[in-house]
């Protein structure tokens, strides 16, 4: 017998997937008490089974009437997610509806509405921001599974991690905690950290091999070599090469770069050789996926490259693309219709996209910080190389790193494929961290000690790690010191409490810093100077501030044209600046909100579909997060402003079109077109006729008849 009669759903649910037998880390974890609440931390390569294990101790949880919280890093992962735990209710294994929720937007907010959801699925932001509303419903979690957790090592994401899980371990002490990830070389020191029994195993359900690439010679690690056919010794010839042999053996690959104009560079130059390669079969389909992309996606030349590449069995993914056409390429490369694809490495850590083969044409990444290209760790190869092996088709997968002519196949082979992933550190201590997790911790109770203040802290990784806590202790006062100087955060009765602005701040989940630098500047604008023309202005204060992303700094040829827009419109700043205090990333804005579209912004100033979305949405939340402390500081002169420019923002419009984008289903190609033929305001729609209104490019009859009926 697989498990007792005890665990009757959890059997019934195996059952319904069709398993027989379970995978040894799935094994392993039921024997070492995964439904019996015992919080574990799951170390083991990709793709053996470390979903079914947090979807099995879910079953478990919610027998108890107990709600679970799945936390992943990335959004993009959030809703691959949602997708297998809803397999849970499919069962029906349970007499009532399991409810699935994903949660990842707003942050101004407790989202009770989550109260009735059974299983809820959000980002380690979202949890944090959640956190600092007190959620009553968080008392009734019984489970935090806490995937990739070995980002808590990441400089970027790992803080916010890191204090997510010491708030659970504190303050939700009853929960069980689920901790999944990759091979960790300290996962003891992890495990002990979250007072979790550790499991750890190299198994994998497919063997990896693992070479190296030089001089028409596959080196592997089971004391193999594999010769390929040479046209070349250069990178790209190396891997042309690659390419060329996996698809004469029909072998599916997944080719890693250090940079998204590599990606598309490779592709092009492959893609002919591919094209005489596939079936009649495999040209067909390879032709409607092409097709699909260039009727669904953008019309940027990027979007029409990747169309043309796809015709021939060869894809590119970045995240310069939009979020529908990578849509369409992974799907397409799951389905086995793209059989060769050029990624950038955040696909590794965004999407489940294993593959027979990973070619990794380069190791060093440009480093923002240092300046310069570095050698990515080995815990980034490890986890480039884990993609390769397709659980259920392949019996084994194989990783190759291509040398060149800086570094030898065997200094490559030995630091890499035979080196130890690095250990996992806690980036906690910068000050930017401390202040942001500060000020969110004070801002959940109604007064807070200093000694209650320490006592969280002092449970951190990176107190576990530290040992001494003089030097946090010291960052925390100092940090305390910044807040009342700021009037963030106040103290009475020898507790701390956030102020309005201390508390607004928090709810707003914004960097204090930036927070202080937005009032500062709503503060010193005069009534009299202010106009419906100060859009600039607020631009320049977005996209400058520490906490927006991302940021592209004028190419030469940039200068010269931005140079006539910033001096015809300077008094519409708010500080006296220069233009290099400008960028890209405000242009970008600028026109995206006088209605360009996504290819004349693509042609004019290089910036590609996929950054566009990301940069209106992270501008939507901070003009909004400008608009509530304009409100807190009582400047009502400034919001209809303001109000205004968080639209034109959110839908890509100018200003006349603001009454009318607020109407449900009306974005910007449909309000231009109402505008157009004369309907300007939303009353307007009360004098045409339904007829007229059909009639009308963009509307149509089923929109039509309802405008009509709610505006009659």
């Amino acid at each position: 017998m697989l498990l007792k009669s005890s665990n009757d759903k959890v059997y019934a649910y195996l059952s319904f997937l069709g398993y027989d037998t379970l995978y040894p880390p799935q094994q392993l974890a039921i024997e070492r008490g995964l439904l019996d609440h015992t919080n574990l931390l799951i170390t083991t390569p990709t793709a053996s089974g470390k979903t079914l294990i947090a979807i099995l101790a879910a079953i478990k949880t919610l027998e108890k009437n107990k709600k679970v919280v799945y936390l992943t890093p990335l959004r993009a992962l959030a809703y691959e997610k949602y997708q297998e735990f809803t397999s849970i209710d499919k069962s029906g294994i349970f007499s009532k509806k399991i409810k699935v929720k994903i949660s990842t937007g707003d942050f101004n907010t407790s989202n009770a509405d989550l109260s009735s959801s059974d299983v809820i699925i959000m980002t380690n932001e979202k949890i944090d921001s959640i956190m600092r509303h007190s959620a009553s419903w968080l008392s009734n979690v019984g489970l935090f599974i806490s995937d990739e957790i070995h980002l808590i090592g990441d400089q970027d994401r790992g803080p916010v991690l890191e204090m997510v899980l010491t708030k659970i371990k504190k303050y939700y002490p009853s929960s069980q905690i689920l901790g999944l990830s990759a091979t960790i070389t300290n996962a003891v020191e992890i495990a002990e950290w979250l007072n979790s029994k550790l499991i750890e195993s190299s198994w994998r359900p497919t063997k990896l091999i693992e070479g190296v690439y030089s001089e028409g010679i596959i080196h592997c690690n089971n004391n193999t070599r594999y010769n390929v056919t040479e046209s070349g010794r250069d990178t790209t010839s190396m891997t042309t090469d690659l390419i060329m042999d996996s698809l004469q053996n029909n072998v599916q690959s997944l080719v890693f770069v250090e940079t998204r104009k590599r990606a598309v560079s490779l592709a092009k130059k492959v893609s002919d050789l591919a094209y005489t390669i596939l079936s009649p079969d495999e040209r067909k389909n390879a032709l409607n996926v092409s097709k699909q992309i260039l009727e669904e996606g953008d019309d940027t030349d990027l979007t029409k490259n990747l169309s043309k590449l796809i015709s021939s069995g060869i894809g590119f993914h970045h995240a310069g693309l939009s979020l529908h056409s990578r849509g369409i390429v992974e799907d397409a490369f799951k389905k086995g219709l793209i059989k060769s694809l050029f990624a950038t490495p955040t696909l590794a850590a965004g999407v489940n996209l294993p593959a027979r083969r990973v070619i990794i044409t380069n190791v060093t990444r440009y480093d923002f910080m240092y300046g310069a290209s570095v050698p990515i760790s080995i815990l980034e190869y490890k986890q480039l190389c884990g993609r390769a092996g397709r659980p259920k088709y392949d019996t084994h997968g194989e990783s190759i790193i291509l040398s060149d002519s800086r570094t030898s196949h065997e200094e490559l082979y030995e630091h890499y494929i035979l080196g130890i992933p690095e250990p996992l550190n806690s980036n906690l201590g910068n000050a930017v961290s401390i202040k942001l997790h500060l000020l969110g911790l004070i801002a959940s109770f109604n007064g807070i000690s200093l000694d209650d203040i320490y006592d969280l802290f002092s449970k951190t990784f990176y107190s576990f790690q530290d040992k001494n806590n003089t030097s946090l202790f010291d960052k925390i006062d100092s940090a305390l010191d910044y807040f009342m100087d700021e009037d963030l955060v106040s103290i009475k009765d020898s507790s701390y409490r956030t102020t309005a602005f201390g508390k607004l701040v928090s709810n707003l989940y914004l960097n204090p810093e930036t927070a202080v630098s937005f009032r500062e500047i709503i503060t010193n604008i005069k009534p009299r100077s202010l106009s419906t023309n100060n859009v600039l202005g607020f631009l320049q204060v977005i996209t400058s501030c520490s906490d927006f992303y991302p940021k592209f700094s004028f190419r030469k040829q940039d200068i010269e044209e931005f140079n006539y827009l910033f001096y015809n419109n300077y008094d519409e700043f708010f500080t006296d600046i220069d233009i290099m205090d400008c960028s890209r990333s405000l242009w970008t804005l600028y026109e995206w909100i006088d209605e360009s579209t996504e290819k004349r912004i693509n042609e004019r100033i290089g910036i590609e579909p996929g950054d566009i979305h990301r940069m209106v949405e992270v501008a939507q939340w901070l003009i909004s997060s400008i608009f509530e402390i304009a409100k807190l500081q009582k400047r009502n002169d400034l919001l209809p402003i303001i109000f205004s420019l968080e639209s034109r923002i959110k839908h890509g419009v100018k200003a006349e079109l603001v009454p009318l984008v607020q109407i449900k289903d009306i974005g910007r190609a449909r309000a231009r077109s109402l505008y157009s033929t004369g309907i300007h305001l939303p009353n307007d729609l009360i004098t045409i006729s339904e007829t007229k209104l059909a009639l009308i490019p963009k509307i149509g009859p089923k929109l039509a008849k309802k405008l009509k009926k709610k505006f009659t």
